[in-house]
Order: structure tokens, then C-alpha cells, then sequence
């Protein structure tokens, strides 16, 4: 099952990437960022139960392989980081709160709604701790001739 959920996110990072007009040549290694963010994201639920932790986990390991293929391919960070966290985002979650909301069912949408937040909260904590990092731990150091 892990293995058909890693490959769904490889796809659906891949397509997202189509979608957004990014160059033949990176289409494969936004898939990739998806395909990391969904093995990760199962590893720590696996190994942690903490699915707001998995979240942050995942979104981090994502943005440190967008940091390093934009240094590499010479790309925007952003090509390969927004495909890559497309498999992390709670879609599901805001559907079943607004669902909930319009059912009167105000508890429920309470809870799922919270729930949703905090993973959107560690998506962005997830980011915003790579991104905080210095440059130089991912980009290359010139050298001297």
C-alpha cells in the first residue's frame, strides 16, 4: 500500500508540474519531490504516530531537496517545492470542514477543521525552518582558480 500511495504522489506531483508549465526537463524530479514528500511523511507516521509532526517532517525534507535541485539545476526554488508539497496538502480535511459546516454538523467541522490547520501550520513551519537556514549549506561554494 505504501508503495501504490508513494507512486499516487509521484504522479500527482509530476501532473501538477504539467499543469504549471514547468520545462520537460524538471518534470521528473518535481515527481520526485512528491514521491519524498509522501515516503517521509509515511516513515515518521510509522515510526512517530504523530501526524502533525509526519507533516512538518515531510514538508522539511521537501524543501531541502527543492533548495538543493534549484542550486543544482539552476531553477526557482519554488518549481520544485510547490509540486513537492502538493501530496501534504489537507484537501480532504477543508473539504470535510466545509461539508460539516453546511450539514450543521459544527462539532465534527470543529475538530477536522483544527486538525487541518495544524497541518497547514506544519507545512509552513516545515518551510520556513529550511528556508531560515544558510545558503551556503546548499548551494555551492565557488572555488578558487
Amino acid at each position: 500500500m505504501i508503495i501504490f500511495e508513494t507512486a499516487a504522489a509521484f504522479v500527482a506531483s509530476f501532473m501538477i508540474a504539467v499543469n504549471c508549465d514547468v520545462s520537460r526537463s524538471e518534470l521528473v524530479l518535481c515527481g520526485l519531490g512528491g514521491l519524498t514528500a509522501k515516503g517521509v511523511y509515511q516513515m515518521a507516521v510509522y515510526n512517530s504516530g504523530g501526524e502533525v509532526f509526519a507533516v512538518l517532517v515531510s514538508a522539511a525534507s521537501v524543501t531541502a531537496l527543492a533548495r538543493t535541485l534549484a542550486n543544482i539545476r539552476r531553477m526557482p526554488v519554488t518549481t520544485y517545492l510547490i509540486a513537492g508539497i502538493i501530496p501534504l496538502v489537507p484537501g480532504a480535511g477543508m473539504y470535510n470542514t466545509v461539508f460539516n459546516i453546511i450539514a450543521s454538523d459544527y462539532i465534527t467541522a470543529m475538530l477536522i477543521g483544527f486538525d487541518t490547520v495544524k497541518a497547514a501550520a506544519a507545512i509552513a513551519i516545515g518551510i520556513i525552518i529550511i528556508f531560515a537556514l544558510p545558503n551556503k549549506i546548499f548551494f555551492k561554494l565557488k572555488r578558487n582558480k
